[in-house]
Parts: C-alpha cells; sequence; structure tokens
C-alpha cells in the first residue's frame, strides 16, 4: 500500500514537473502488430520488410485506408495495429469491409492507449408542406440522412479492454483521485505522463 501511495505520488509530480519537450509518446517499434498483447510487449509478428500494400490516409480523419499481404506469398494480413513512420493506427472493425481496412490513429501508445473514432448513424428529418392560403400543413414527410460522431476511447492492450474516455473512467484505469470534470486535453496528457512513469516498472521482461 505504501509502494501504492508513493508511485501514486511520483505520478503526479511527475504529470506536474515533466518538461514539455520530454513529453513526446511512446513510439513502439515499427511493423504489424496482429493481437493486442504483442502491442503490448512492442513485438510486432510482422516486419514492413516482410510485407507491403496499398494504402492512404485521409486529410478529414487522418484514418489510414488499405489493404496489406506479404511480399513472399501474397497471403492477405490483417494486423490489429500498424505502426510507421512514427504513427500507429488500431484498426476500427465497424468501419471495415471486405474490400479495405480502416484503422484509426493512436493519438498514444502505452499502458494505456488512446484513440478517436468516428461513427455514423442514420437520423429523420421531419419536412412539411404548407397550404400558402390557410398555412396548414397539407405534407408531412421525412427524409434519411446521416451524421456523424466522434468518440475518445481507452485502450489496455494488455486486457483488451475498450472504454470511453472520461475523467472517471481515467480516474479508474490510471488509480488517480482526480474526480471533477478535467478537459480532453489534459487527460491525454495525464494518461501520456502516466505510460512514460509507468512504463518501465510495467513493462515485462517475456510474453506469458
Amino acid at each position: 500500500m505504501k509502494d501504492y501511495f508513493l508511485l501514486l505520488v511520483c505520478f503526479w509530480i511527475g504529470l506536474a514537473l515533466l518538461p514539455a519537450q520530454s513529453r513526446s509518446g511512446i513510439i513502439p517499434p515499427e511493423g504489424f502488430y496482429l493481437q493486442p498483447r504483442s502491442l503490448a510487449y512492442q513485438q510486432p509478428e510482422i516486419s514492413w520488410e516482410d510485407a507491403e500494400g496499398e494504402w492512404y490516409i485521409g486529410e478529414e480523419d487522418q484514418y489510414l485506408r488499405g489493404t496489406f499481404h506479404l511480399r513472399d506469398s501474397g497471403t492477405l494480413v490483417r494486423p490489429l495495429v500498424i505502426c510507421l513512420e512514427g504513427s500507429c493506427y488500431l484498426l476500427d472493425p465497424v468501419r471495415t469491409d471486405s474490400s479495405v481496412l480502416y484503422y484509426a490513429p493512436l493519438l498514444e501508445c502505452g499502458a494505456i492507449c488512446v484513440y478517436r473514432i468516428q461513427r455514423q448513424y442514420p437520423i429523420q428529418i421531419p419536412i412539411r408542406a404548407y397550404n400558402p392560403v390557410n398555412g396548414h400543413p397539407f405534407i408531412e414527410t421525412s427524409v434519411k440522412r446521416r451524421t456523424s460522431t466522434e468518440q475518445l476511447m481507452m485502450w489496455n492492450p494488455k486486457t483488451n479492454e475498450h472504454e470511453l474516455l472520461t475523467t472517471a473512467n481515467y480516474a479508474d484505469w490510471t488509480g488517480s483521485d482526480e474526480r471533477s470534470n478535467m478537459r480532453e486535453s489534459d487527460l491525454i496528457k495525464g494518461i501520456r505522463t502516466y505510460n512514460r512513469i509507468f512504463a518501465e516498472r510495467d513493462a515485462p521482461t517475456k510474453q506469458d
């Protein structure tokens, strides 16, 4: 209990004192990660030397879209996480279809990963046409439109748990006693600091 308290003290001191230039996130090795625990242990199963594909990154949502296969056999691969050029992307199974894979950018990597997903859903918009003489509606109908929303998520690669990034969930995952609503930017900074401070302590020597 005493050790846990000291770790929490170190966490909050580090959050307050960590210089801006040293707050860069943890960057896993480049490659293809097929399972959650592979990212947790930073051990990609497939390297970029062994695979290739056709892909691009969307300008608006920053999603990576593409398909990938092994160079030697041409076998299609479906990585859970792709890391390249200092950035990592997590497979979005909802947006992925049979022809292309969609990957949401990971804003933070480490014991707790952070990503933002986009969801589209249909809505009904009522439409009325009014009689210009008496002002009464004579046609009432609705049309379908699609709207989108964004959700900021947390992901624990070791347990493969996903949760909305809220102050309450942040406190539960990091052990913080913070309960008042925190800004999104502060939540991300807190997770970045948590990942850096606890990375060495939590880093396993080998996979179980």
